[in-house]
């Protein structure tokens, strides 16, 4: 499994970065656990969204 999660996040992103791995981890998780799934796979990332709080950067 640790394999394919490196693998699609360096398929996908190229260059990986310590800063936002959590993201990419976290990308990996929803595509994971929704892949049977693929149909709602919007309409289950458009309900997390609504309830997630916007993440501010600080430069």
């Amino acid at each position: 499994m640790i394999g394919n999660v490196k693998r699609t996040i360096h398929g996908t992103y190229h260059s990986v970065s310590s800063k936002h791995l959590p993201r990419y981890l976290a990308e990996f998780n929803f595509r994971f656990n929704n892949r049977f799934d693929m149909g709602s796979m919007i309409e289950i990332l458009i309900k997390q969204a609504i309830k997630t709080q916007p993440h501010l950067s600080i430069n």
